[in-house]
């Protein structure tokens, strides 16, 4: 058991968090920080391009951390190899669309997105910015390169941005990120080799990781959420089987994958008929668009993979504010998303009512259960924010259906 160091979350004894990569035998095989090592370190451990765990400690737990979990991190590498045996694996490699809906907030972030989606090692692929604003294009703020195209969706909301990038698409499957993240130079890869390997495979959610701990909300968030995804083992789930013992499945909202690390196969995108518009940014409904997506594809009998290899790197907020919002807004997404199912199929209300009692304990059990980090530095007013937030989502949704009635009307 790696040590507690409470002391080091404290926010007014607060020092960037250096994220460094070890080797199985416990070797940092960089980016090493710079000068003097800081105290506490996020570790990661993997093989190669591959992380296959992450913990919150000091560099005195590299080596007790490859160590004790040597055998089990080696189990992982088996354990997902095992999932594709006996699948395909050949033919040439699918045409690629990448689809980044932005309101251009933070053109730095932006071009630092844009600028990973450029280094990807696929040989054939098309990037499609959607610009969600309805002020000045952001096309001349993108380097020309023949494989980004700018579109534009004046209809506000990340839903309907995507559905717009997916229209123009032009690739058999259609992959999503955010323009606050970056994508490891094997994103696409990853994504193309799982849905190649497994005919049945609609859709395949990646692993999100922190791109850096400079601001105490980034560390919050990953304390009281657990990050985005936490999937180190690849897998493949159906309505009936593959959700590994989950209670909440296929409910779950982080059993698939993030909006910042999404993808689909084009024909299915077209047979669900895209994101729900009424769901997600930009919308009174805030968030719930892309569990959504994979919940519906998994109720009508659908196949999700789960693809740990496929690896985003997401900028989480940087200040208390953003963060309050953020949880706030999660939890509008969360219950405006459960509202949206069942408004769709009645007859989810039912298998959600079977979930109930699983859905609170998960609620309500101790943070340190579900996040690697080693302490608790964030304000206990986070839980209020949540609940608030869950409490106003159903509202939050009947506003946005009504918002969409009117915009249809007018």
């Amino acid at each position: 058991m790696l040590r507690r160091a409470k002391d080091l979350t404290a926010k007014v004894d607060w020092r960037p968090i250096a994220i460094i990569h070890a080797d199985l035998e416990g070797r940092v095989v960089g980016p090493s920080p710079a000068g003097p090592y800081p105290q506490r370190v996020w570790i990661e451990v993997g093989e190669e391009s591959r992380v296959l765990a992450t913990v919150d400690g000091t560099l005195e737990d590299v080596g007790r951390l490859a160590e004790t979990t040597r055998d089990r991190l080696r189990a992982i590498v088996a354990d997902s190899a095992a999932v594709g045996e006996g699948t395909r694996d050949d033919g040439p490699w699918p045409f690629a669309t990448v689809v980044v809906p932005t309101i251009a907030r933070d053109l730095e972030r932006l071009t630092a997105t844009v600028a990973s989606l450029r280094a990807l090692d696929y040989p054939r692929y098309e990037v499609i910015v959607v610009d969600n604003r309805t002020g000045p294009t952001i096309a001349l703020a993108l380097r020309e390169d023949e494989r980004v195209r700018v579109v534009s969706e004046s209809r506000p909301g990340a839903s309907a941005a995507r559905n717009r990038g997916v229209q123009s698409a032009m690739g058999e499957l259609v992959a999503f990120t955010d323009d606050d993240a970056v994508v490891d130079p094997q994103w696409l890869r990853s994504i193309a080799t799982r849905f190649r390997s497994d005919p049945d495979v609609e859709g395949v959610g990646g692993l999100v990781l922190p791109a850096e701990f400079a601001h105490p909300a980034q560390l919050w968030f990953e304390e009281f959420y657990g990050g985005f995804t936490r999937a180190f083992t690849a897998r493949t789930l159906r309505l009936h089987a593959g959700h590994d013992g989950d209670p909440l499945f296929p409910y779950g909202p982080g059993a698939y994958g993030a909006g910042c690390n999404m993808a689909f196969r084009r024909s299915t995108l077209s047979r669900l008929a895209g994101f729900d518009t009424r769901l997600g940014p930009g919308t009174p409904a805030r968030g719930g668009e892309d569990p959504e997506l994979f919940i519906r594809l998994v109720s009508s009998g659908g196949v999700v993979a789960v693809e740990p290899t496929a690896i985003v790197r997401h900028a989480h907020r940087r200040s208390d504010g953003e963060f309050y919002r953020q949880v706030f807004g999660y939890g509008v997404g969360l219950t405006a998303m459960y509202t949206a199912l069942v408004v769709r199929d009645p007859r989810h209300l039912v298998s959600m009512a079977r979930r109930v009692g699983p859905a609170l304990r998960h609620l309500t059990r101790a943070r340190t259960e579900r996040s690697i980090v080693v302490g608790s530095s964030y304000p206990r007013r986070t839980y209020v924010y949540q609940l608030a937030g869950m409490l106003y989502g159903p509202i939050a949704y009947a506003r946005s259906v009504a918002r969409a009635s009117a915009r249809g009307r007018g």
